[in-house]
C-alpha cells in the first residue's frame, strides 16, 4: 500500500485535537530524523555549528520533560539555530538544502514554544518532506519536466518511509496514556535504526 502525499491541511486537523506538548513531541520526533543530515553537510563542507543545532533541539526535549525552559533560553536558541543554517548560494554540498530544512525546522518548535502555534508544528513536518523530495530528485537524477516527477518521489521508498513514521508517531502519540521519557526513548527506537529521513547515520 502506498502511502498518500503529504497534506498539511490534515495533519494540522489532527494535531489541533492534541495538546501543545503532544503536538510539539510530534514535531520534535521529525526534526529528531532531520539533524543527522546537518551533520553529513558540515562533515562534507567543513562548514556548520551543529552543536548549536542540538542544544537547541534538547531545549524542546527538556520543556517536554517538564523542566522549566525561559524566553531567554528560546530565543537565544533561535538566533542559534538560524545562524547555523548555510546558504545554498555558498555551497554545492548534495546536503545544503536538507541541513537548511533541519535548521528551520528547530526553528519553528522554538515558535512553537513561545506562540503555542499549531501551524508551526505543520512546517517542521513539511520540512520532513521537503528534505526527503529534494534529496529524491538529486539522487534519482529527476528532471523538473517530467510529467510522473510527483509519483516518482511519492513512491520512492525515502518518502514512504518518512511518510509512514510521521503517521506511526502521531498514532502513537494520540494514543499513549502517558507523554514522558519512556515514551519518547520507546517511539525513537522504532525508527529506521536511528538513521535520518535521508537514510543518513
Amino acid at each position: 500500500m502506498v502511502m498518500p502525499a503529504f497534506d498539511g491541511a490534515t495533519l494540522k486537523a489532527r494535531l489541533t485535537k492534541l495538546d501543545g506538548n503532544r503536538q510539539l513531541a510530534f514535531g520534535a520526533f521529525c526534526c529528531e530524523r532531520l539533524v543527522p543530515n546537518y551533520i553529513a553537510f558540515q562533515q562534507d563542507t567543513d562548514w556548520g555549528d551543529f552543536s548549536s543545532l542540538r542544544k537547541a533541539l534538547d531545549i524542546v526535549w527538556k520543556f517536554l520533560s517538564g523542566e522549566s525552559v525561559s524566553v531567554q533560553e528560546i530565543k537565544n536558541a533561535t538566533q542559534a539555530c538560524e545562524l547555523a543554517a548555510p546558504s545554498s548560494d555558498d555551497f554545492a554540498s548534495l546536503y545544503v538544502s536538507s541541513a537548511q530544512d533541519a535548521c528551520f525546522s528547530v526553528c519553528s518548535l522554538l515558535d512553537h514554544l513561545r506562540e503555542n502555534n499549531v501551524g508551526r508544528i505543520v512546517q517542521a513536518a513539511t520540512y520532513a518532506t521537503d528534505s526527503v523530495d529534494l534529496y529524491i530528485q538529486e539522487i534519482e537524477g529527476l528532471a523538473p519536466s517530467d510529467l510522473l516527477l510527483d509519483n516518482k518521489i511519492l513512491v520512492h521508498p525515502l518518502m514512504q518511509r518518512e511518510l509512514t513514521q510521521q503517521q506511526e508517531d502521531l498514532k502513537a502519540i494520540e494514543k499513549t496514556a502517558l507523554l514522558n521519557v519512556g515514551f519518547f526513548v520507546q517511539q525513537k527506537a522504532s525508527w529506521n535504526n536511528a538513521k535520518s529521513n535521508l537514510d543518513l547515520p
